[in-house]
């Protein structure tokens, strides 16, 4: 039976499989027109079966924001019929109203990675998607749910900057992005909720505070007043990844309750069918994204 559920985990994902936390099954990586995927995991649990993908592969954090293969990682959910996608995303706070190891189902996104593919289809008609609501709302609103069933801090809502990453912002930029309207920096949502769209998939993303944005001084991690050490930032997310099994079951006994509907992402191209593979265009034109991934 196919899964039409999955997750993207986040950096310490594979930890969390590796010491049980998922009853999981590992089905390997996946062949894709654009390279292979990251393995996936068919996870089992009281919301029924979801497939999880360990956004920074399996051997602790191998896999660099700006090097992860989002095409081919979203591809390959697609190819297995999944139609909707949460994941989770270790973000820095420009925003003091957020508190180190709070959750924030965020709400929006600034772009500022410069060197990732973001489409399928570039040279193409395809691809001209109305991106508002940038996360689907009945996913938010099963995060929500959730987090309010299991009495964990979280907003619900957040402008979520991502930066191309692996390096961390400097001052000047956290600065800019806090006039731009940016809350949260991270480095990995982009262009993985547009691919997930274009793909006319449901996506949303729940993120969780790690430490502060930059501040140009000795101590960049404030929080009410006092400095925060290493030690009380690492505890922290640590916490945050391990509430993250009982979220997601939660999560998808929610969805199994009531589904999300389809995307509100409408292709520029009326005449196109159904088979969402045939977008792409000719064989040729596969075998072209094949190359451009090796």
């Amino acid at each position: 039976m196919a899964v039409k559920v999955a997750c993207i985990g986040g950096r310490a994902a594979y930890d969390l499989v590796r010491n049980g936390a998922f009853s999981a099954e590992r089905l390997g990586p996946r062949a894709t027109p654009y390279g292979e995927s990251q393995p996936l995991y068919r996870c089992r649990g009281r919301g029924g079966d979801f497939l999880l993908l360990c956004r920074h592969g399996e051997a602790g954090y191998e896999v660099t924001p700006n090097l992860i293969n989002y095409r081919a990682n979203i591809y390959a959910l697609r190819d297995l019929d999944v139609l909707s996608v949460v994941s989770w995303s270790e973000t820095r706070a420009i925003s003091h109203n957020y508190k180190v190891g709070q959750f924030v189902v965020v709400d929006d996104l600034i772009d500022e990675t410069i060197s990732r593919p973001t489409t399928f289809f570039a040279n193409k008609e395809l691809g001209h998607i109305r991106h508002w609501p940038v996360f689907c709302p009945a996913l938010r609103k099963a995060f929500v749910t959730a987090l309010t069933d299991l009495n964990l801090e979280y907003s619900d809502r957040g402008v979520y900057v991502c930066i191309e990453g692996p390096r961390q912002e400097t001052p000047a930029e956290a600065h800019k992005y806090e006039v731009f309207g940016g809350e949260l920096i991270g480095q990995t949502l982009a262009p993985e909720v547009f691919l997930a769209k274009e793909l006319q998939m449901n996506y949303a993303s729940l993120c969780f505070v790690a430490s502060y944005a930059e501040t140009g001084t000795p101590y960049p991690a404030f929080e009410a007043g006092r400095v925060l050490s290493e030690e009380v930032l690492a505890h922290r997310a640590e916490q945050a990844v391990q509430n993250m099994p009982r979220i997601l079951e939660r999560v998808f006994e929610v969805l199994r309750e009531k589904p999300a509907g389809a995307e509100a992402a409408e292709l520029r191209d009326s005449e196109r069918n159904g088979n969402w593979r045939e977008w792409f265009g000719s064989p040729g034109a596969q075998k072209a994204a094949r190359a451009e991934s090796t």
